[in-house]
């Protein structure tokens, strides 16, 4: 199964993303609600899947991040 990082601000709306996905079997590696953590974690941890909220609580927001993350990581990102 693929292993999934996800990058919400709003934390209830991650729990809900998190807690369904491990229901059929995912593995959620992290959940982040800043960009910038989102990008670092994908260095360390290699996911094979982003889900990224576009509108984020830090300087930098979903598009950018995930732009930065496919290019940087070739890690495929969903928004």
């Amino acid at each position: 199964m693929p292993k999934i990082i996800i990058c919400e601000d709003e934390n209830i709306v991650a729990l809900d993303i998190k807690r369904h996905l491990e229901r059929f079997g995912y593995e959620i590696l992290g959940m982040y609600d800043e960009a910038e953590e989102a990008i670092a974690a994908c260095a360390t941890l290699t996911p094979d899947l982003v889900l990224m909220d576009i509108q984020l609580s830090g300087a930098m927001d979903g598009l950018e991040a995930s732009n930065v993350i496919y290019k940087k990581y070739n890690i495929p990102v969903i928004m």
